[in-house]
């Protein structure tokens, strides 16, 4: 979860966001800045998963991935500033950089953006004229690797002739 939250931080921060990205709501609260910028965790959800998948490494091991767990994650995005046509650049800026999702641990975390609200300084509790809140979900999973037997097989057959 961690590694998906840095990933989306940093997609921020390329897109134009300046200073600390807050990751709680009340530092968010607490913040007095008009440009801000957060990404915030709303929930998650695990599910059993009994799907597996049989791969080879690169030394040519064959192992069994199992899903233990599907976990979907959702996270809430706000870009915020004094100037409207600033968010508009920042958030434009991050969906063009934002990929579909990201490896961790090398497993893919699929990342789905959700709709966008565009909110007032009068229905928020920001200091901004103006932000964006969206959420993006990540969908991925809890997975172990297992390591197969090599099964070698071995026949040998001999053939008796008669009068030997």
């Amino acid at each position: 979860m961690k590694e998906e939250r840095d990933f989306i931080v940093k997609e921020l921060q390329a897109a134009g966001i300046h200073g600390k990205i807050h990751d709680s709501l009340k530092s968010l609260k607490n913040c007095n800045e008009t440009h801000v910028g957060a990404v915030l965790r709303v929930g998650e959800k695990l599910t059993r998963s009994k799907s597996k998948k049989i791969y080879e490494d690169q030394t040519g091991q064959r192992i069994t991935r199992k899903k233990l767990f599907e976990r979907i994650t959702v996270l809430h995005v706000i870009i915020g500033d004094y100037d409207e046509e600033k968010v508009e650049n920042i958030f434009t800026e991050f969906l063009k950089g934002i990929s579909k999702g990201v490896a961790v641990d090398e497993n893919w975390v699929e990342m789905e953006i959700g709709e966008a609200d565009w909110v007032q300084k009068e229905d928020s509790i920001l200091n901004s004229k103006m932000a964006v809140e969206f959420d993006i979900t990540l969908t991925g999973g809890v997975y172990i690797d297992v390591p197969m037997k090599n099964i070698s097989m071995k026949y040998e057959h001999t053939v008796k002739k008669e009068g030997d």
